[in-house]
């Protein structure tokens, strides 16, 4: 007698046990960077669930809800998976299955036979699927993590505790709770697929969403809407109030996204860019706004195809753009204008800066003098500053006063088409930095809240997941804004270490001798040489010196001549995993991010040091020969993995 599909037998028929790397371990207390930003209201799955609608991983129920509260069913995540993989393209051409209990007329036959096929799911040792059970959070971390390209040969450990390791700690988990055996809500399938779109592959060369087509907007972030296509309308500048209405959009009844996170109607801004779709469901907002002087246009205003603005260039997006910065539109060279940036990162709109009150604040990287062209054609010479927002954006002004120097944060006003460049004052504010929540101490951020890490012009964007758990003094923060109760823009003073330069000092030499491992170098002069990114370069000086021995460094300032050199310090504590992203220590010692742009370098045994890769050092740490770490600070005070040593 043929055994029925009944529920229990839970041997699943070639489970692919070990599907993903245990050498992952690291940061479960932490959250993770990436699109955790996305999750840090209680609207995460809603805003995911949105976001995955668009682009036809999930389908909304009868009554236009997601049943995000309710378990996912196997085949509900069947058809998530493959609406999210190549085989999306193929799933309405297949109608047979290969389980009894789903026949071909079942309406997930077409996702559960492609996603049994690819090995992200399997079946039970009696023939069946059982289409309508849960899913457990650790298959459905199997799944994700074998659509990042792993397999069993990536793994040290047994199924599912070193999958689950790597799912919490590659970024697929972020916004989602529960351990083996936890059922999966649909609302948390809905953020692990979410999640597994914006993670990248194993080989750590693109996102996941790169490999199914597509593409990253200027921002380096997935642009869903131009995944929508011909269905997209706009950009349409929200003017006055009759915008929506001349847009086909009621003053409800769609899902909006500002920025790429859920938002509600009422956040659209004058002056928003926006995009829709053709049936009017979904709305996606922009607020980028580049406020500074109309340089130039090119290759003329009579034939516009971009301009420079403050220094840098812009290329034109619509016909509202060329409209407004053409010879036949109201903005000439010379002027201040605001341009009003798309989802491309081109210009969807322009006025003039008077019509809006908007205010810059920059760090300043550069001051001199140069020269502008005003609104007549004619020449002529002025100051000028440059800059960096919070939000990593470059800008350069044209400037009357002179005070301003490398370093300071300033604030670019226009009135009147005049620019008036004034010091910056800020909010003062300390304490942990929680990303989950997103506070630092007793202060809540905004879910786009900018952060800029600085030190002498250098700069660096920040993440709060990158500031997670790091414990941040008043003395750390050179600018922050609060509005309406939140942080908007945070500009830190050298905390996270990532403005430096990282590598490793090849030979160390004072007056003819090479200082010993202790570093103790009194004299005056000395000659260096140190590899960085892989390529040497050397330096001698005659007057002072770094207080260095050869091995791994930090260099501050510019690498041709840095400000200050420091060696870097050595985890002393044994590793039990790791990972291209991260490791953790045996016994009470904090787990450790690794720097995206981690420096990995073999030692020879007499001295010699060779630039490696990150392959290299997990496959000899796999082997178990000798591989060293090194940091620059403490986890809680910013620091991360720098530099990674092969000892041969």
């Amino acid at each position: 007698m043929e055994k029925s599909c009944i529920r229990g037998d839970r041997r699943l028929i070639g489970r692919t046990a070990a599907v993903l790397a245990a050498a992952l371990l690291l940061f479960g207390a932490q959250a993770w960077p990436g699109p955790a930003d996305v999750f840090a209201a209680d609207s995460a799955a809603e805003a995911a669930a949105g976001i995955l609608s668009g682009i036809g991983v999930m389908s909304p129920d009868s009554d236009g809800g997601y049943g995000l509260d309710r378990t996912v069913t196997r085949a509900e995540f069947a058809k998530m998976l493959v609406m999210a993989s190549p085989d999306r393209d193929i799933a309405s051409a297949v109608s047979a299955s290969v389980f009894k209990d789903v026949p071909s007329s079942h309406w997930a036959a077409r996702y559960i036979k492609p996603a049994v096929a690819a090995g992200l799911m399997s079946g039970y040792s009696d023939g069946c699927f059982r289409p309508s059970e849960p899913v457990t959070i650790e298959q459905a971390a199997n799944s994700a993590l074998k659509m990042l390209g792993y397999s069993s040969a990536d793994f040290r450990g047994g199924f599912p505790h070193a999958q689950m390791s790597v799912f919490r700690n590659s970024g697929l988990s972020s916004g989602v709770s529960g351990d083996v055996g936890s059922l999966v809500s649909r609302g948390d399938a809905a953020k692990i697929v979410y999640n597994l779109l914006n993670t990248k592959t194993k080989d750590g060369s693109q996102k996941y969403a790169e490999t199914i087509g597509y593409k990253l907007n200027a921002a380096g972030e997935i642009d869903y809407a131009a995944a929508l296509g011909e269905s997209m309308i706009g950009p349409v500048t929200a003017k006055g109030s009759s915008w929506k209405s001349e847009a086909g959009l009621s003053d409800g009844g769609f899902v909006v996204y500002r920025n790429g996170k859920q938002a509600a109607a009422s956040d659209i801004k004058p002056y928003d860019i926006v995009y829709y779709n053709s049936a009017r469901t979904t709305v996606w907002v922009y607020d980028k706004k580049i406020t500074g002087v109309y340089e130039r246009a090119l290759p003329s205003q009579n034939d516009l195809s971009s301009v420079v603005v403050s220094g840098k260039e812009y290329a034109i997006e619509s016909a509202a753009a060329f409209s407004a910065l053409s010879s036949s539109g109201s903005l000439r060279t010379g002027s201040s204008v605001t341009l009003l940036i798309g989802r491309g990162g081109g210009v969807a709109d322009a006025v003039a800066a008077s019509s809006l009150s908007v205010d810059a604040v920059v760090y300043v990287t550069e001051t001199g003098s140069k020269s502008y062209m005003n609104a007549t054609g004619q020449e002529y010479s002025s100051s000028y500053i440059k800059g960096v927002s919070a939000s990593g954006d470059e800008y350069e002004y044209p400037v009357t006063q002179s005070w301003a120097k490398k370093g300071d944060i300033a604030k670019i006003s226009f009135s009147g088409g005049s620019i008036k460049l004034s010091k910056a004052g800020g909010s003062s504010i300390y304490g942990e930095a929680d990303a989950g929540l997103l506070s630092i101490g007793q202060y809540k951020a905004a879910g786009d809240i900018r952060i800029l890490d600085v030190y002498e012009g250098a700069y660096a964007t920040v993440s709060m997941q990158r500031l997670d758990g790091a414990r941040i003094d008043s003395g750390d923060v050179l600018y922050c804004a609060i509005s309406g109760g939140l942080i908007t823009s945070l500009i830190l003073k050298d905390f996270t270490g990532d403005c430096a330069s990282y590598g490793v000092a090849t030979s160390v030499k004072i007056e003819g001798g090479t200082s010993t491992s202790g570093g103790g170098i009194s004299s005056s002069s000395g000659e260096y040489t140190w590899l960085i990114d892989g390529a040497s370069s050397s330096l001698s000086t005659q007057s002072g010196t770094y207080r260095i021995s050869a091995g791994p460094v930090m260099l501050k300032g510019a690498a041709s001549r840095p400000d200050a050199v420091y060696n870097l310090k050595r985890l002393e504590a044994k590793v039990g995993t790791f990972s291209e992203t991260g490791l953790s220590c045996d016994g009470d010692v904090a787990d450790w991010l690794v720097s995206e742009k981690v420096g990995v370098y073999t030692a020879g045994a007499s001295g010699q040091y060779a630039h490696s890769t990150m392959d290299e050092a997990l496959a000899a740490f796999e082997r178990g020969e000798e591989v060293d770490f090194y940091y620059d600070d403490l986890p809680v005070s910013g620091g991360q993995i720098r530099v990674i040593l092969i000892r041969y």
